[in-house]
């Protein structure tokens, strides 16, 4: 019962609720339903500021976009940074709630339970920082490299992918990539071996085709 208080706590309700989110989101990426990049997944973060002669906008993009690569925005799958986060600032808040917060901000009411999560967030961002810095080496931008990937084979890794939404696994010399696609046409089943025939820059996705003409789809495995 005391840990069902914690959770949902002035201070701790946030980060339960966005825990909760990401994990949500993380099991239906496993079961085929969404995509593993989360909505806003994309930052362009090569934003050009006039350093010269900035304007109060350009000024506070530029800070912005300042921010998002020190918190490793730049290098991070989004869905993998926001995975850490979250886990560390519920654990934060948490931790602080039962061990201190609890014994003088209870019941904590609207305008303490505002300080503490922005005191909480403020402690989580930079231990998330520090815990993402090893990840970087393992991620390869893929605006660096999309005209190179393409023409490789690769694999559905998703239970299934179309020309609405899909996942390929990608071998490299370092780790594997994970890389949205799109079908030119038909559903492709989880294993089928694919190409990557073009990159849509538009939507920042690969176009797959099968590798073999009698490829398994979803139609012939109804079929069957």
């Amino acid at each position: 019962m005391e840990i069902v208080i914690t959770i949902f706590s002035g201070p701790v309700l946030p980060a339960t609720l966005l825990l909760g989110v990401v994990v949500g989101w993380s099991l239906l990426a496993m079961l085929g339903a969404v995509e593993l990049d989360m909505p806003g997944a994309d930052l362009d973060l090569d934003i050009d500021v006039d350093v010269d002669t900035p304007t109060g906008a350009e000024a506070v993009g530029g800070l912005g976009i300042v921010t998002l690569r020190w918190l490793n925005l730049k290098e991070i799958p989004m869905v993998i940074w926001m995975g850490a986060f979250a886990s560390i600032w519920w654990f934060t808040s948490a931790c602080l709630w039962s061990l201190l917060d609890a014994h003088f901000f209870s019941p904590p009411g609207w305008f303490w339970s505002t300080l503490l999560v922005a005191r909480n967030l403020a402690i989580s961002l930079p231990i998330t920082k520090f815990v993402t810095n090893p990840m970087k080496k393992w991620f390869i931008t893929e605006r660096l490299n999309s005209s190179s990937i393409v023409g490789q084979e690769g694999q559905i890794s998703s239970l299934q992918a179309t020309s609405e939404f899909g996942q390929v696994r990608l071998k490299t010399d370092g780790s594997p990539l994970l890389l949205n696609v799109r079908t030119d046409g038909p559903h492709l089943v989880q294993g089928t071996r694919v190409w990557l025939t073009h990159y849509d820059a538009k939507h920042r996705v690969y176009i797959v085709s099968p590798t073999t003409t009698d490829a398994p789809s979803t139609d012939s495995v109804t079929q069957e």
